[in-house]
């Protein structure tokens, strides 16, 4: 239900357009796909914006953070 939990995108853009991915991103948010060479920056083609919860109505939860990314971002390089 909506009152449990809101989901919002963790990349902005459209998918399918250009995207890149700063050094110093959060790869448990990010998913790098393709010929992945060398370090950050990487630009690539945002195949998914990913979802992270911005809101929750749960019980009590051991570990929150954890429970914050619902989908992965994922770029092909």
């Amino acid at each position: 239900p909506k009152d449990t939990f809101q989901p919002v995108p963790l990349r902005g853009g459209a998918e399918g357009s250009r995207h890149t991915v700063a050094p110093g991103f959060d790869p448990p948010a990010v998913r790098l796909t393709g010929n992945v060479v060398g370090q950050a920056p990487f630009t690539g083609t945002l195949t998914h914006r990913g979802w992270k919860v911005s809101q929750m109505q749960l019980p009590q939860l051991t570990d929150e953070k954890a429970a914050e990314i619902v989908a992965q971002a994922e770029v092909e390089l």
